[in-house]
């Protein structure tokens, strides 16, 4: 019997995260949703790339930490 659309986006998760990979979904403003779509393109990376270039970076300044 095939998998259903939840049983599949389960299983999915379930690899992502034993990669090392978590998801997570936030609400932004649609200003700041421009600006990142903007950035991605000037960048040439992906949502996720963005995202986690800039917390890291924050995080190196905070911390004081090396990637």
């Amino acid at each position: 019997m095939p998998l259903s659309d939840a049983e599949r986006q389960k299983r999915y998760r379930g690899r992502m995260e034993a990669d090392g990979v978590k998801r997570y979904q936030i609400m932004l403003p649609q200003s700041v949703a421009e600006q990142v779509r903007e950035l991605t393109l000037r960048l040439n990376c992906t949502k996720g790339e963005l995202f986690t270039r800039l917390i890291e970076d924050e995080y190196q300044k905070v911390s004081g930490k090396d990637k």
